[in-house]
This record gives C-alpha cells, sequence and structure tokens, in this order.
C-alpha cells in the first residue's frame, strides 16, 4: 500500500511548536522539502534586521563617523551605534561588521568593541545626542523593528549601558613610531557566531570604537528579534 506523505507549506510563517509535541515537515509552495538554518529560517519569516552607522553621501563620498568620546576613547555612554528591544522579545546578533581608522602621529591603539547589556533597553528621550538609527528588515515588506536605534552619539547617553557580555573585540597597537611616515592604521571587526546568545529583552547591542587618536569608520549590525513566547524557558 502506498501512504501518501504531505509536508505542510511553510516557505515564510514561521510554525512554532510547543515543547513535545508533533509537527509536519515543512515544505515550499512549489512542493519541495524545504531545510534552512537559523539565519535564514529568521530572515524568511521576517523577524531578521539590520542598522548601520556611518555611509555613502548622495555625492558618492564615504561618509564614516567619528567613533569614542571626541574619537579618542571608547565611551560607553557615546555609543557609535546601539539597538535595544523592551521585555517580551529576545534578540540575537546574526553577524556584525566594522571598519575602522586612525591617522596617528605618534603611537596609536585603536579598539572596536561589541557587546550586549542584558538588563536595558534605552528609551524614548535618552538620545538626545544622538541620530535615530532605524533597524530595516532584511525581508522587504516585512515588519518594523519593535525597539530602538540610534547611531553617532556626541553626547552621553541620559544612562550609560553595561558591557554584560562581550561579543567581540579587536585591538590595534602602534608603538615607539615616529610620525614621519605614518601612514593609516586600520582595524577590522567581523563577528559572524556560531553559538549566537539569545538575550532576553530588555536588552540592547552597542557597538563602539575609537582610540588614543581620532577614530573614524563605518559598522553594520545585522541581528534577529524574536517575541518570547519562541523560547520558553519555563
Amino acid at each position: 500500500m502506498i501512504t501518501d506523505i504531505k509536508a505542510q507549506v511553510a516557505q515564510l510563517t514561521p510554525v512554532v511548536a510547543g515543547e513535545q509535541d508533533m509537527t509536519y515537515l515543512k515544505s515550499t509552495k512549489l512542493g519541495a522539502l524545504f531545510t534552512a538554518d537559523w539565519r535564514e529560517q529568521m530572515i524568511l519569516a521576517g523577524l531578521g534586521y539590520s542598522v548601520r552607522c556611518g555611509g555613502v553621501t548622495t555625492s558618492a563620498d564615504i561618509a564614516p563617523i567619528l567613533g569614542g568620546g571626541s574619537g579618542t576613547v571608547i565611551d560607553a555612554a557615546q555609543p557609535e551605534l546601539i539597538v535595544g528591544v523592551d521585555a517580551g522579545y529576545y534578540m540575537i546578533v546574526m553577524e556584525a561588521a566594522c571598519s575602522a581608522y586612525t591617522i596617528p602621529a605618534s603611537a596609536a591603539i585603536t579598539n572596536i568593541i561589541l557587546y550586549a547589556d542584558r538588563g536595558f533597553a534605552p528609551g524614548v528621550g535618552q538620545q538626545a545626542s544622538a541620530a535615530i538609527a532605524t533597524p530595516v528588515n532584511l525581508l522587504d515588506g516585512g515588519p518594523a523593528f519593535p525597539g530602538r536605534g540610534w547611531q553617532n552619539a556626541s553626547g552621553d547617553l541620559a544612562i550609560s549601558p553595561i558591557c554584560d557580555e562581550l561579543l567581540d573585540f579587536v585591538t590595534s597597537d602602534i608603538g615607539g613610531v615616529a610620525a614621519s611616515g605614518m601612514t593609516a592604521l586600520v582595524l577590522k571587526l567581523d563577528y559572524r557566531p556560531l553559538a549566537p546568545s539569545i538575550i532576553a529583552g530588555p536588552c540592547m547591542i552597542a557597538l563602539l570604537f575609537g582610540g588614543t587618536a581620532a577614530t573614524t569608520g563605518c559598522g553594520v549590525i545585522r541581528f534577529a528579534c524574536v517575541p518570547s513566547s519562541y523560547f520558553p524557558v519555563s
């Protein structure tokens, strides 16, 4: 006897089953068995977002931002890029990239740091010195990000983020080099976690760069934001 085997068409809409529940295999709309890693699933479900600092101007000039407190120190209260969400959601960083450069006059240190604050989501009115950074959905037409984001803070936020979890960090040091003939010191961060943290709101992700000399750069964070019901912990 031949028995038909059917799969549920669930190429886009996420199907979240309960613990110990039975569920169907998934199929594309063309009938092919559908598998995807967790990043693809988040994006296809409209739960993936991207947010940036720096970019390109209408005159086709690259437009990096000045990092740190006046570009010369990492300052947690003046993040280059920050994105956060309130209770009821989880955030998962899928990847982050940043390139920053310093043109030192002598010895110099440049740093890039990516971290999570597990107890604080920046609220409206706490970003007077920063520009709004609106995350875009990685699925065109997908829902708007339910949290908030800012970039390029030139003054302190009302509440300084806390580095509860260090996600990634790169540093470079030029020591004892004469100023003559000095070229730019370039630093890059490329974060692609194999075992990403699933961080419950209220929470935020912060990207900062700076150094002992003025440091400028661009950065992007791609992340998923999902309802807390997706990951029941009790």
